[in-house]
């Protein structure tokens, strides 16, 4: 009999409690290990998202499994109790091919392994890439319900110091604080005399009685924020785009604003031009590790080059087109047979089956939480009236538990719209494995972006040369089409 462990997860505490489940998952991960003649040597279980790499008992784990030797069998109910994320997938599919590991994917009846069939691990990493979409897709429609928040002129966020955020008409927004905002309107008078360094405001500050963020520390570097934000003059800045119908009331005049803005030292800052400079952000230096940047030159010509942000980097210029042939080239390697894109269509397949699984807990969870919030708003309410609980009490209990609603109500639809994210991405990983460079030809600049963004995990420049690192799912296409054995032993 061979050691092994296992491993289970949910994704989050209303998982365990509704029994979505670590003890099922464990229960069936036992049986299975005792009808193969696995000796479980031990138990690993998390109770949190996936979302990020780096969860504590999965970590540890890997750090049992790499520590000791003898342990041959890692045990889990299915891929996606495994991972979720492509980082992980990277860490597995590495101690696959240099172990004698083998993963048991007990309710997919597969075993991985580092002998184990190509299109098996092509699956595995398919599944991984899918899994990783759809997690940033629901982060995606979270962003754009707070986008949406914020077109309405609403601030979707904490209010800064001298507001808070308060409910007005049975609506979320954001009110002056009678407190605070005298101390705010204060600042900005003393700093337009030009007789103040920010230094000497902090203390004058708090010599007249202001008490910042509940008594946390008041930094110099505080001082300066309050004083550089233009939301005290009744706009904000959301996701770079600033919103001048915002229902918020000013706290000072845009002309003292400026006034500040005038006194203040404010280095410029470029701001590159996206829909232009098509590769910037996605490239890094090979030498020093900042960004690439990019520049027009005669009107026409545009050239990439390392900012310098660390030194003066001595890496010469590249024009765009030679870093696009570069990507052209990477895509026409990672072109699938006809023959093999059943592979992948299978793959995204079974992918699809676990996202309807995870989709479908989690509306649950989310529709459960809102419900116990609803009843606690409700049952207050009646203890109110009973005179069992204090005005304030409710009204500051009732206050946070509808701020709480509101926001499960927005990752509620987000996980709804979703699903046709989803659909989108499946296709799209479909349509790159028949076509990836006739596709690329074809796109925009953001479209390319996004392309790009799905097949490369890191990409840097080194001496005129492009280096480009795909996701592992892709570079597993390279890696079997270079033996051009897709169903190997």
């Amino acid at each position: 009999m061979e050691k092994s462990v296992i491993y289970a997860r949910v994704s989050s505490k209303d998982q365990e409690s509704e029994g979505f489940s670590i003890p099922a998952q464990i229960k069936v991960l036992h049986e299975y290990a005792s009808k193969n003649n696995c000796i479980i040597t031990y138990e690993f279980t998390d109770i949190e998202t996936a979302k990020k790499a780096g969860r504590t008992q999965f970590n540890k784990m890997l750090n049992a499994v790499s520590e000791n030797k003898d342990i041959k069998h890692i045990l889990v109910e299915k891929t996606d109790r495994l991972l979720r994320n492509i980082s992980d997938y990277a860490l597995l599919d590495r101690l696959i091919e240099n172990s004698d590991i083998k993963i048991h994917l007990v309710k997919e009846n597969v075993v991985l392994s580092k002998d184990s069939r190509s299109n098996e691990k092509f699956i595995f990493g398919i599944k991984a890439l899918m899994a990783k979409n759809h997690i940033d897709n629901l982060s995606e429609e979270v962003k754009k319900g707070m986008l949406e928040k914020a077109a309405q002129g609403t601030y979707p966020s904490s209010a800064p110091y001298g507001y808070i955020n308060t409910r007005e008409n049975g609506k979320k927004t954001v009110a002056i604080d009678p407190q605070t905002a005298p101390f705010v309107k204060k600042m900005f008078e003393l700093y337009a005399t030009g007789s103040y360094s920010l230094l000497k405001l902090k203390k004058q500050m708090l010599a007249e009685g202001m008490v910042y963020r509940n008594g946390k520390n008041f930094y110099t570097s505080n001082v300066e924020t309050i004083l550089k934000n233009e939301f005290y003059t009744g706009v904000f800045v959301w996701k770079g785009k600033k919103y001048e119908n915002a229902s918020h009331e000013p706290i000072i005049s845009k002309e003292i604003f400026q006034q500040v803005q005038s006194i203040l030292i404010n280095p410029r800052k470029s701001k590159t031009k996206k829909a232009l400079f098509l590769y910037t952000n996605l490239i890094s230096c090979g030498v020093c590790g900042c960004a690439l940047t990019a520049e027009l030159k005669k009107g026409k010509y545009i050239y990439y080059h390392c900012t310098g942000y660390k030194g003066n980097c001595k890496q010469a210029y590249i024009r765009q087109e030679a870093i696009e042939d570069d990507f052209k080239a990477l895509l026409e390697n990672i072109h699938v047979p006809e023959d093999i894109q059943q592979i992948v269509l299978n793959g995204v397949r079974e992918s699809f089956k676990d996202k309807i699984e995870y989709h479908n807990n989690l509306v649950l969870q989310l529709e459960k939480q809102i419900r116990v919030l609803q009843n606690r708003i409700d049952q207050a309410y009646l203890d109110k009236l009973d005179q069992k609980i204090t005005e304030e009490f409710w009204q500051s209990n009732t206050k946070k538990w509808i701020n709480e609603k509101e926001n499960l109500f927005i990752k509620l639809i987000a996980a709804q719209k979703a699903d046709s994210h989803y659909l989108e991405n499946a296709t799209f990983i479909l349509e790159l494995s028949k076509s990836a460079t006739q596709m690329f030809n074809k796109r925009n600049g953001e479209q390319k972006r996004r392309l790009i963004n799905v097949l490369v995990s890191n990409c840097s420049y080194k001496d005129g040369k492009i280096d480009i690192e795909l996701k592992p799912v892709f570079a597993k296409i390279l890696e079997i089409k270079k033996t051009g054995n897709w169903c190997a032993q």
